[in-house]
């Protein structure tokens, strides 16, 4: 690690290209959480960390050996679930001595680490049951240091670990939203992430940072760890973190991205002129962009560059920074294209900003001292992590309304929602960013006046509900985001200002964004039988 366990909140590498975090010095608490403000509930979407790239198509970097610790856990994971599968029938053995007993084909199966610690090295899938693992490397090619494409390293889960750390410092010691103790806090939290491997190898380091233990050493991802938190997913199929791409209406705009509509516009042109006359990586980046992409054609060029950089490693000579930048700027701006349309938000984006709403407004109904009640609807689907496989949740194991929801997630899961909050920066997100939702209640200031209570809601959420003294705030990293409509008057916090919406406004801001179910299915229209997909 790359901190003394004193540290509050670790110090980030040089080479970091992780999100920034908001210093969380007196000046900065009493600002954004003054004493008549009471924080309710927030909930954070997180990306994962650092991570190899999907695909190594521009430098001949082989392999990525950042992934030492990493190896480790997905191992101890994926036995704790029950689907482990050894990497190789035969693996070297640095040391067989150490293993004691005559089982040969498991001493095969076994590689010790330098610390000494033995395990077995688990197959690497980038998703959970849903794609097979790649072909096996040549047993010469493994080292217990060697990551797989798209992998979370060990840089990546030491961002998160910074990450949970932060949270914990803000959340449990200042605010006190949370217990700092993760038995007492179990069933204020609300733990969630996408079935990729990389999100919950992050979200393990996240609860890590979040709940230290004593010594500040690096828990084990096994059964034990399985059974202090309750880690939600679901099937690809039901998640609603990917964007909607079960709606045509809606992956029609991602699909076959071909390079001469793109060039159409004049500033991608030059980037992209710019880019293949660079000696060092040109040709291949007209051979991985000239073909028709999903979502992207620039999106490979910039995730394997953009690694580099995370890791501590040089970019290509003639490659500049300015450079890197403006290449994420492209693929920010393919991938996001088609969610600046109002029509793009609801069908993508309308469910999970659903999920948000649904968990909010229970959280602004609780009242003081009444029992806490169950979470709904948008928990459907769900299944849990949990100790001997992957399985749907019981009715007792139902999560109840939390002050704390964790959502471990994707670039492109929280680059659509900061734009329906209308984030407009034109830079890809870096690793590990969070996007946080708020929810304050005030009973001391006056409401604002004149006091607009009667504002358009979504169509999931039941009346009468009461607002009064309730207020949103929504931020990204280390800035706030003021969302269009908390801008009038009356629709903001008298002392705060526009950084702060009334619930009503915040409601009245995501009401077009949010249908019901029949709204998504006429809206969708119908599945093609075959879609012609090109994801490589």
């Amino acid at each position: 690690m790359f901190w003394s366990k004193n540290e509050a909140v670790p110090p980030r590498p040089a080479f970091s290209e992780a999100a920034p975090l908001p210093q969380l010095t007196s000046q900065y608490m009493s600002q954004a959480y003054p004493d008549y403000l009471q924080l309710v509930q927030a909930q954070v979407f997180f990306r994962h960390g650092e991570r190899s790239p999907v695909a190594a198509r521009l430098t001949d970097r082989q392999p990525w050996a950042f992934c030492h610790r990493g190896n480790y856990l997905h191992a101890e994971f994926m036995k704790a679930i029950n689907q482990f599968v050894p990497l190789h029938e035969d693996l070297p053995v640095p040391n067989p001595g150490r293993i004691g007993g005559s089982n040969a084909k498991y001493t095969r199966k076994t590689a010790t680490l330098k610390s000494g610690v033995e395990y077995e090295p688990a197959k690497w899938n980038v998703r959970l049951g849903s794609e097979g693992p790649p072909p096996p490397r040549a047993p010469a090619a493994w080292s217990p240091a060697t990551c797989e494409m798209g992998q979370l390293t060990d840089i990546g889960l030491d961002s998160l670990y910074r990450t949970g750390a932060y949270l914990r410092a803000l959340y449990a010691d200042k605010l006190r939203l949370v217990p700092r103790d993760a038995p007492a806090a179990r069933h204020a939290l609300y733990v969630r992430t996408t079935d990729y491997s990389r999100v919950i190898q992050s979200t393990h380091a996240l609860l890590a940072g979040l709940f230290p233990t004593r010594d500040a050493s690096w828990p084990a991802f096994n059964s034990e760890f399985l059974q202090k938190f309750a880690i939600h997913t679901r099937l690809h199929q039901d998640e609603t973190m990917h964007g909607n791409f079960g709606c045509y209406n809606f992956i029609r705009q991602f699909l076959n991205i071909s390079m001469p509509d793109a060039r159409k516009d004049k500033w991608i042109d030059d980037v992209y002129r710019q880019t293949v006359q660079l000696a060092s990586i040109g040709d291949s980046v007209r051979q991985v962009t000239d073909r028709p992409m999903f979502g992207s054609n620039f999106h490979f060029v910039y995730d394997e560059l953009i690694a580099l950089a995370a890791h501590g490693l040089p970019l290509p000579s003639d490659v500049t920074r300015a450079h890197l930048d403006s290449l994420g700027r492209v693929a920010h701006h393919q991938w996001m294209h088609p969610v600046h349309p109002l029509a793009g938000q609801r069908l993508g984006f309308g469910r999970l900003l659903n999920d948000v709403v649904q968990t909010m407004v229970q959280a602004a109904e609780l009242q003081a001292d009444a029992s806490v009640p169950r979470m709904g609807a948008q928990t459907a689907g769900n299944l849990l992590l949990a100790p001997g496989g992957v399985r749907a949740p019981t009715a007792d194991e139902a999560p109840a309304v939390p002050r704390l929801a964790l959502y471990g997630c994707h670039d492109v899961t929280i680059g659509p929602l900061a734009l329906a909050m209308g984030h407009m920066d034109p830079d890809w997100l870096p690793y590990a960013s969070m996007l946080t939702f708020e929810l304050f209640r005030d009973h001391a200031t006056p409401p604002p006046q004149p006091a607009q209570r009667d504002l358009p809601r979504p169509p999931t959420v039941a009346a009468p509900l009461d607002t009064a003294g309730r207020y949103v705030r929504v931020r990204l990293n280390d800035k706030v985001l003021e969302l269009p409509t908390c801008q009038a008057h009356g629709k903001h916090h008298t002392r705060m200002g526009p950084s702060l919406c009334t619930l009503d406004a915040f409601l009245e801001h995501v009401a077009p964004i949010i249908g019901t179910e029949a709204d998504y299915t006429e809206e969708c229209g119908a599945m093609p039988t075959t879609l012609d997909i090109d994801k490589k």
